[in-house]
């Protein structure tokens, strides 16, 4: 990755203008959630390979915090970020993400629109941190950076004008810098399963850091991995520990009706700040994986779910009516849910074929294109 990295300065570093289209980046916070955005220029018609983008923070009396499971947008379809190793230079720690697995779709970006990249909770003792979105295109050793490259392997960042944006923007020698200050981290989740017992679905989770303002856990179940519905609450426990175990028990799974059930818990201070676990899921039809597209018909964006009982590699193709590959991806697959985004924004009515592959294991499933 590193290799890779570098010779993307190497490249930039030869270009001395800046770009009459272009991507720049920026972040935003929602309670605890750290949201990633980009905006083109003017109106933009691109494929993307390559993303990335970077925060810091202050190394020195940073809580413990963790960054919980990284959720990928819907404006990109296939976009795959990853983090990367943390890099520690002075006294910031840098968080760094990367899409550079598969190519997106190319998609006609609206100018000055932002579109979301991706976003995830941050866990931890209930306290708050600063945050700046961090980019450097001068020193390629400080290895914090945001950039964009188009299919064809050309810089879609904004070279010489301002990379980043948003409110309280600046510029500190070679950093551009946004700034994110107070932002909330609850109640550390540290571990959360969901297993079948009988017909009974048996969950439990623990936690770390909980504290005066730790409220209740609401359980949430969900059909469809999308749309989930609290079916319980618990109270925090008065005992006194700051690290507590719990549980609950949904019980006649079978009169639910039903292949798969998902869980999450959803854990929610007295001042109205919230966390959530991963999703969990309880399979009820004894296979190794899943696969639904929702909705479908699709107008713009749809969401595949794919549903695995462990780890393996998923690759996801579209065909059309003619057996035209029109759109291919690849994910990374965890046991239990994956979400897949499928944009056919720009893709004419009709009926095509989804080939969803993980392990040995195939599904074909009808998606249907409307006006």
């Amino acid at each position: 990755m590193k290799k890779i990295f570098i010779l993307l300065f190497i490249s930039l570093l030869s270009i001395t203008a800046g770009y009459s289209q272009y991507f720049q980046g920026t972040f935003i916070n929602s309670g605890n959630t750290l949201i990633f955005k980009m905006k083109p220029s003017a109106n933009l018609t691109t494929a993307i390979s390559y993303i990335e983008f970077s925060f810091r923070y202050i190394t020195a009396g940073a809580p413990s915090f963790s960054i919980g499971s990284l959720v990928n947008s819907v404006a990109f379809p296939g976009i795959n970020m990853q983090r990367r190793t943390d890099y520690v230079s002075g006294a910031y720690t840098y968080v760094r993400f990367v899409h550079n697995t598969s190519t997106i779709t190319s998609f006609t970006y609206v100018g000055a629109t932002e579109y979301e990249i991706c976003r995830f909770n941050l866990i931890g003792p209930a306290a708050v941190e600063d945050f700046e979105m961090s980019s450097d295109l001068v020193d390629p050793s400080n290895e914090t950076v945001f950039g964009v490259v188009d299919g064809g392997g050309n810089f879609i960042d904004p070279g010489s004008n301002d990379q980043l944006y948003g409110p309280g923007f600046y510029i500190a020698g070679n950093l551009q810098l946004v700034p994110l200050a107070n932002v909330p981290i609850p109640v550390k989740f540290i571990g959360f399963s969901a297993t079948k017992k009988d017909d009974n679905g048996l969950l439990n989770w623990q936690v770390e850091n909980e504290s005066a303002v730790t409220d209740i856990y609401m359980v949430e179940r969900s059909f469809n991995g999308r749309d989930f519905t609290s079916i319980a609450s618990l109270p925090k426990k008065n005992n006194g520990a700051s690290a507590n175990a719990y549980a609950y028990s949904d019980n006649n799974l079978k009169a639910l009706r039903t292949d798969i059930i998902y869980y999450r818990i959803k854990q929610i201070d007295k001042d109205g700040k919230f966390a959530y676990t991963e999703i969990r899921s309880i399979r009820l039809d004894g296979k190794s994986f899943s696969a639904s597209v929702f909705p479908n018909p699709i107008i713009s964006t749809g969401s595949v779910n794919i549903d695995l009982a462990e780890d393996v590699k998923v690759s996801i193709t579209l065909t059309d009516a003619a057996g035209k590959e029109v759109q291919k991806g690849f994910i990374d697959g965890k046991k239990g849910l994956n979400i897949y985004k499928l944009n056919m924004a720009t893709f004419a009515a009709g009926t095509y074929q989804l080939k969803v592959i993980a392990g040995n294991e195939n599904k074909v499933l009808p998606v249907v294109k409307s006006k």
